[in-house]
């Protein structure tokens, strides 16, 4: 949405050029900090006036050509795009354009290894926000890692590897097959497999037979290992997580029990996002409403489910919500459903991002309000463990320390994310984190995690 009241001194940004999703303009309002750190200004989204400091939008010459970051003058800047994912690219491309000190960003590919190795050593270098709170020496692990690159062939898992010293799993190398579909399965990654510790009932590994315990082969452990960075308290279970995905539709597994020696197989098929794949709601022994949240996706409704919860409050007045093994999802929805459980104006927290520059600007203190739709009344008990991670995270800053709220488990994945993404070699782009967020007490949730009250 764009803000359309009167004379504003601060940096307009003004993206109504091009056609963008209500949802990402309220995650970029509620972003603003990033922009604010690499501008050095305060910003506000609103209509543009004429040679005013700010940020508008144009379309390309010729249809198709790639997208364009411009400063035309010292503080007035046009995104060249012709749709929202190219606006996103160009937004990404402000931390570029500040450190090279240049005038124009054309979001493109490399065409070289050279180019390719020098923009990923430059993009973190002064993008990454952590290297203090990690005790890492970029340097030192670029001068390791660049006394012998690959050919392009082989760059991507060179570059992975390279990239996941950081131990970050929000800052990694993606190719096209990156990602892709997680199945609902649980474990960790060791030199037979992935060692399940979670099978769900009506899942398709368990109608085979699988149970937890059993051992799921994967065709390349060590490249897994390799490639692959997270935090200690749950680097084999990422890599677990990376080795069972899938990006075709359907795969084929095979899983052995190391006790009995049995043996099955079977056809993982990727599903869409579901109210029943996400979210499962059912009642403890006292009565108490149980709600397990497999993640933060925006394709589905949570807050219907919510609305449900909070219509049925006269029956309980308890609520366990089991957060352990979510990875995040839509920092939006993770938020916005956080603010139905607050009661008050309440101090999230504090953000600091970098500046596009190798620096960490000063901390930001966070607020919230109550949502506007209807509110939990009663207690609430989040359960988490080190699969926790990002949005989850950001759902949970606020909530812990209030006296409706009580916080259960092992300590959390930190991830304090908000990455940016960059084109490196056609089908390879690089994603780094640009923030570390901070609870109440000034602790940060980056590396360390967020601390249960208890296990």
């Amino acid at each position: 949405m764009i803000c359309t009241s009167g004379a504003d001194d601060s940096f307009a940004i003004d993206f109504s050029g091009v056609e963008v999703e209500s949802t990402t303009m309220q995650l970029l309002e509620q972003e603003r900090e990033e922009l604010e750190a690499v501008l050095g200004r305060r910003v506000s989204f609103r209509r543009a006036v004429a040679n005013e400091p700010g940020w508008v939008v144009r379309h390309p010459e010729v249809a198709g050509a790639a997208p364009e970051l411009r400063r035309v003058a010292k503080d007035r800047f046009v995104s060249i795009v012709g749709s929202e994912a190219d606006l996103i690219a160009t937004i990404s491309a402000l931390h570029t354009l500040v450190h090279r000190d240049t005038d124009v960003v054309v979001v493109d590919p490399v065409e070289s290894v050279d180019e390719a190795v020098a923009l990923i050593r430059e993009e973190i270098a002064n993008t990454y926000p952590s290297f203090s709170i990690r005790g890492i020496d970029w340097e030192k692990i670029c001068d390791s890692y660049l006394r012998d690159v690959p050919s392009i062939s082989d760059f991507s898992g060179f570059a992975a590897s390279w990239v996941a010293e950081l131990g970050d799993a929000h800052t990694s190398i993606k190719t096209v097959d990156s990602g892709g579909y997680n199945p609902p399965y649980r474990g960790v990654l060791a030199s037979a497999g992935v060692h399940l510790s979670h099978v769900p009932m009506r899942s398709a590994a368990y109608d085979a037979g699988v149970r937890e315990g059993w051992v799921v082969s994967v065709a390349d452990v060590a490249w897994w290992e390799r490639t692959v960075g997270a935090t200690p308290q749950q680097l084999s279970q990422v890599q677990a997580r990376r080795a069972l995905s899938f990006t075709d539709g359907v795969r084929e597994f095979i899983a052995t029990d190391p006790v009995g020696g049995a043996r099955a197989q079977w056809r993982e098929v990727a599903l869409p996002p579901s109210i029943e794949s996400t979210v499962q709601v059912s009642r403890d022994a006292g009565g108490g409403c149980v709600v397990q949240l497999r993640s933060f996706d925006a394709r589905v409704d949570l807050h219907a489910v919510f609305d449900d919860l909070i219509d049925d409050a006269r029956s309980t007045d308890r609520l366990t919500l089991d957060l352990r093994g979510n990875t995040g999802g839509s920092l939006l929805l993770a938020t916005s459903l956080r603010d139905r459980f607050l009661r008050d104006e309440t101090l999230i927290g504090s953000i600091a991002f970098s500046d596009g520059r190798g620096r960490l600007v000063p901390r930001r203190k966070r607020r919230a309000v109550p949502s506007e739709r209807s509110c939990w009344p009663g207690s609430l008990e989040v359960l988490i463990d080190s699969m926790t991670y990002s949005a989850s995270e950001d759902f949970i800053l606020g909530l812990q320390g209030l006296e409706h709220v009580s916080v259960r488990g092992t300590v959390t994945g930190g991830g304090s994310g908000r990455p940016r993404r960059v084109s490196v070699l056609p089908g390879i782009d690089l994603t780094i984190s640009t923030a570390v967020t901070y609870d109440r007490e000034g602790h940060p949730v980056e590396f360390h995690g967020i601390r249960p009250d208890s296990a």
